[in-house]
């Protein structure tokens, strides 16, 4: 079955939950928009898998510090899994600390669109900013 209008948007919806939530530094919140299994892979320095280990990964990073902002969807998939393509850009007072592009594997788990898997195909960064 091919993905739907809402299936886009809810896709869109999570990436916008990741943000909020990563910023806020709520790694419980941040931890739920991935699969139990989840993985959150930044080479060569993160390699993140499963639940107490995301929102472990999280609480690191102390205060609130910046945001995220997400965009350039490129959304492919059928059925309860996809693929999903997009820029991100990470800004820090009114300096960009880092950009990035994202490969996100999204599964869907009791209706809800999930991150099984988000990889940076490309991340830079200062060495302060590695979110």
């Amino acid at each position: 079955m091919p993905l739907t209008a809402e299936d886009r948007e809810e896709m869109i919806e999570l990436v916008a939950r990741y943000n909020h939530a990563i910023d806020s530094r709520d790694g419980q919140a941040w931890a739920d928009t991935f699969t139990e299994d989840g993985r959150f892979y930044v080479p060569p320095n993160h390699d993140v898998r499963g639940r107490e280990a995301l929102i472990a990964f999280i609480e690191s990073f102390g205060p609130p510090g910046g945001h995220h902002w997400t965009t350039n969807f490129s959304i492919e998939g059928d059925g309860d899994d996809a693929t999903m393509l997009v820029e991100s850009i990470f800004i820090r007072g009114n300096d960009a600390g880092g950009r990035g592009k994202y490969v996100n594997t999204m599964k869907r788990v009791n209706g809800e669109w999930k991150f099984a898997e988000r990889q940076a195909e490309q991340y830079t960064a200062k060495k302060q900013d590695v979110e």
